[in-house]
Formats: structure tokens, C-alpha cells, sequence
């Protein structure tokens, strides 16, 4: 469970990003399922604060970069 940073609301979690246009001007997408930065090692993620929109985004397996 994460806190948020801004407001210590509870965020909500399970959030993966995905990318739209792979352009030099790529906007990032946040959604839930299969995310493009997934690999075997573990996957980046992100939580959001339901009560600001903070967004959080952090790598889920850091056991395996360490």
C-alpha cells in the first residue's frame, strides 16, 4: 500500500504506462493490463492518488537490479 507524497491519500495501484506514437514526440499513457516497459526482469508501474492526481511511478521487482 502507498501513500501519496502530496496529500497521504492511499493511492490506487496496479497501474502500468503505455506509450502512444513512437515519434520523437511520444506522449506516455498511463493503463491498466500489459504494459510495453514489461520484461522478465519485472515491470515498471504506477499508482494514482484518487484525491490530488499524483501520479507514482516506481519498478516492481528491485530485488532484480540489485
Amino acid at each position: 500500500m502507498r501513500k501519496c507524497l502530496r496529500c497521504n491519500e492511499t493511492m490506487v495501484e496496479d497501474y502500468m504506462l503505455k506509450t502512444e506514437n513512437f515519434t520523437a514526440q511520444a506522449s506516455v499513457l498511463l493503463g491498466k493490463g500489459s504494459g510495453v516497459f514489461s520484461d522478465t526482469k519485472g515491470k515498471v508501474k504506477a499508482t494514482v492518488c484518487p484525491n490530488c492526481g499524483e501520479i507514482s511511478i516506481f519498478f516492481d521487482k528491485l530485488d532484480k537490479i540489485k
